[in-house]
């Protein structure tokens, strides 16, 4: 592979301590069909040996990008950073501890893309496992831009780790709101939505992995906190908004006891 050429796709995948993960995300890259991409790994300043394992991958594939913070910047902000360093047309994301278990993701959802100019952004279905990739259970998502619209406020319809989406767009939206520490990939979706359609596949492309542990009852209410705030923003946008909100509201409420 000829690394001189500009990619097509810029694949960004953060992490932070996720040594014993990182190296399957980065197998399924390297996995893929499509060729012509770049993988940008941000480190969120890892203590472990993640710096290690990701600088001998991209010392042998110069497709492959390291960058790792001095100080930690956030989720956000790392998002962002990525953005702007991405040399793709298209934008693909796969967090550090899920994996692509199709080997033809990225080029189903280029060919599409590239067919449906009035489509922002591709996602698919996902498979849910544990640490140990024990199946939990398969996702059942809308596939077209109708019926993701009209349940996208009240459930995120779109798995980050599976999307690709236009980086021309997220800029000139803004990219990631820095102020957000959680949900910002559903903030995104809804303002890029705004420029044009959302599509699906329905198959399932990415491994996502939830871990045992969960997430903690004070991030749990700031999830739930920064969904009612992100719907209220997008109050008229989208259909079902009221129904949004309600349901946002007896989120909060659940985290609140």
């Amino acid at each position: 592979m000829d690394t001189n050429i500009k990619p097509q796709i810029s694949t960004i995948t953060l992490t932070k301590n996720r040594s014993d993960f990182i190296s399957k995300a980065i197998e399924s890259v390297k996995k893929q069909s499509f060729t012509n991409w770049e993988l940008i790994i941000i480190d969120d300043v890892s203590s472990d040996n993640t710096s290690s394992i990701v600088q001998d991958y991209s010392s042998k594939d110069g497709r492959i990008k390291y960058y790792k913070n001095s100080t930690s910047q956030g989720i956000s902000k790392n998002r962002n950073l990525g953005l702007s360093v991405a040399l793709g047309k298209y934008i693909a994301v796969l967090d550090s501890d899920d994996e692509w278990i199709d080997k033809n993701k990225l080029q189903k959802q280029l060919d599409f893309l590239e067919k449906n100019p009035d489509y922002v952004l591709i996602g698919s279905d996902i498979k849910i496992v544990d640490e140990r990739g024990n199946f939990i259970k398969n996702t059942n998502f809308e596939t077209e831009d109708i019926n993701i619209r009209n349940k996208i406020l009240i459930s995120n319809q779109i798995p980050h780790s599976t999307v690709v989406y236009k980086k021309d767009l997220a800029e000139k939206i803004g990219g990631y709101d820095e102020k957000l520490s959680c949900v910002e990939d559903f903030d995104l979706f809804l303002r890029l939505g705004i420029l044009g359609k959302y599509k699906n596949l329905k198959e399932i492309t990415t491994s996502y992995t939830r871990h045992s542990q969960g997430i903690s009852q004070k991030r749990k209410l700031t999830m739930a906190w920064n969904h009612y705030k992100i719907v209220w923003k997008n109050f008229g946008k989208y259909p079902n908004w009221f129904w949004a909100i309600a349901y946002a509201k007896i989120r909060i409420l659940k985290n609140l006891f």
